[in-house]
């Protein structure tokens, strides 16, 4: 009788783990599947890759769009009643994509309905953790919680292609509602967070901040392949071209985002002022800790995001590695990942929380710079294992703790709202880092596959404006080209110059993904700086964190 008390207790008292881990595992599962499912969804619906990868960036903008508001949500209605909510219609999104008889429905269900509910779990996660878990507890908890982030993501891709190579992709998205049955059953047992039953809620607020990230996230999408500043092509609404002043549609967009954000920067403080409830109270900002924390979540993001797209792109484009051989090159990454988050979580409490991530970006660093110094068209995906492991080791211990920093010295009734803002600040990196990195990558391709041409066949130099249209043609021509066309483009040619055009693209690949990692070790080298800014924990707050 003692032992089943013993055990209901401790299952109780790990309940609310449990949940959140569970749930952010479904969702990093659910996110990495989706790229291995690509061929499986196009061949299905007889639709083209460009709308899956639509699907791809419309999930991205809903979740940028949704934090703020979920997590304010949180505060107003309670955390966990949020997260049970989040839950279910992320389960209802899956089954609909799932079930989905055309690539409409599949939009529907992926990239509306299952997003809106993953933003309202992510907030409420790290601030239920914060709100059940003090000292070392929350330190395991936080350890164990990134553990399952990068189990989901070594899982994910080989689930999906087994699954859709034996059965269907739709089964691998069907059997996700059985993990939210599990993670309802656990935060059964969690108590309701603290709330403010008389709270407004600003959906003004709202408005202002899904319209604003919105489309900050979609100039982002569109900008490598429109142009960040200067219209690279025609951007067409309709029959008529958007390019005033010959600038960007993508840079308009971005603008306009912007633009909103400050309103509502503006409307947050007036509501402050005058002792309404707004959406995010700017004053957080104020929060020194929080702030550093919040721009570190940010550009590790973006640094993670950029490397884990020019890496693969690299190691298939230039080295003609397949998928399976990409998943298996990346495993040392996710597998650092997944140690070294249960490593830093036990490791002795004379190791402030601060001192591990500082030392965890350090280990990052180290790691990108081992990446860049292999790269080669020579190389021997083998030789990327420890330099992998090792960044992979860093990222680890700083998802397993950065959180905790963040929010350490935040009000229980302000979790939640923080919890909004920091997570909508990672979403931002993750959307930048493949936008902003990746479409500088691809362009410093294009544009050495120029530049190499022309040296090859020794034509005159050509001027700034005809390299940009000689880059935008070639871009436009490879974006259509399958890897069998390319094949048999180059077949058409004597032996010498097929082999020329193979080398010239391979080089341009390498020259670009060199010049991108660079780019990649400088943002970790800016966050090495700013955790040296990071405030030291007082007494209080050490005891709750350590």
């Amino acid at each position: 009788m003692n032992d089943s008390n013993a055990n209901t207790s401790l299952l109780q008292t790990w309940a609310a783990l449990l949940a959140v881990s569970l749930g952010i595992f479904a969702i990093t599962l659910d996110g990495s599947m989706m790229p291995v499912a690509i061929g499986s969804i196009v061949n299905d619906f007889k639709t083209q890759v460009g709308f899956v990868q639509a699907a791809m960036a419309i999930h991205s903008l809903v979740m940028a769009s949704m934090y703020l508001a979920a997590g304010k949500l949180g505060d107003w209605l309670g955390l966990k009643r949020i997260f049970m909510a989040g839950a279910i219609i992320f389960a209802a999104g899956t089954i609909t994509a799932a079930l989905s008889p055309n690539i409409w429905v599949l939009l529907l269900g992926w990239s509306f309905i299952k997003p809106l509910g993953g933003a309202m779990m992510i907030p409420a996660a790290s601030s239920l953790i914060v709100l059940n878990y003090h000292g070392k507890q929350r330190s395991a908890a936080f350890g164990i919680f990134s553990a399952f982030v990068a189990a989901a993501a070594v899982i994910g891709p080989v689930y999906m292609g087994f699954i859709a190579s034996t059965i269907s992709w739709r089964w691998a998205f069907g059997s996700e509602p059985l993990l939210i049955a599990l993670l309802i059953f656990f935060a059964s047992m969690v108590s309701e967070s603290e709330r403010d039953q008389n709270m407004r809620f600003d959906f003004f607020g709202a408005l202002l901040t899904f319209l604003g990230l919105g489309l900050i996230v979609l100039g982002a999408t569109l900008a490598g392949e429109f142009g960040w500043w200067q219209a690279r092509r025609p951007f067409l609404i309709g029959d008529t071209e958007f390019a005033p002043f010959g600038l960007s549609a993508a840079f308009i967009i971005i603008v306009s985002g912007l633009v909103l954000l400050s309103v509502f920067a503006l409307w947050s403080r007036a509501q402050s002022k005058l002792g309404g409830a707004p959406l995010f109270h700017m004053q957080l900002f104020n929060n020194r800790t929080f702030s550093l924390g919040s721009l570190l979540g940010f550009c590790f993001q973006l640094a993670v995001g950029g490397l884990l797209f020019v890496l693969p792109v690299f190691l298939q484009s230039a080295l003609g590695l397949g998928a399976l051989q990409t998943g298996i090159v990346l495993l040392p990454y996710t597998l650092g990942i997944f140690i070294l988050a249960l490593i830093a979580s036990r490791l002795p409490a004379r190791f402030s929380v601060i001192r591990i991530v500082r030392i965890g970006l350090v280990l990052m660093l180290a790691g990108a710079w081992w990446v860049q110094h292999t790269a080669s068209l020579e190389l021997q995906w083998a030789s990327l294992i420890p330099a992998l492991f090792l960044f992979g080791a860093g990222a680890g211990m700083v998802l397993a703790r950065l959180p905790e920093i963040t929010l350490s010295n935040i009000k229980p009734a302000e979790l939640g709202e923080a919890s909004g803002g920091d997570s909508t600040g990672k979403e931002l990196g993750v959307a930048f880092g493949v936008s902003i990195l990746g479409s500088m990558f691809l362009l410093s391709v294009y544009g050495n596959v120029v530049d190499l041409y022309d040296a090859y066949y020794d034509n005159p130099t050509a001027t700034a404006q005809e390299r940009d249209k000689a880059i935008v043609e070639l871009e436009d021509w490879a974006s259509k080209l399958s890897d069998e066309e390319w094949q048999a483009y180059l077949d058409g040619f004597p032996e010498f110059i097929s082999e020329a055009y193979e080398a010239i693209v391979s080089s341009a690949y390498l020259a670009g993904y060199r010049s991108t990692l660079q780019i990649i070790i400088g943002v970790i080298v800016v966050m090495v700086l700013l955790s040296l800014l990071l405030p030291r924990q007082r007494p209080t707050d050490t005891k709750a964190t350590e």
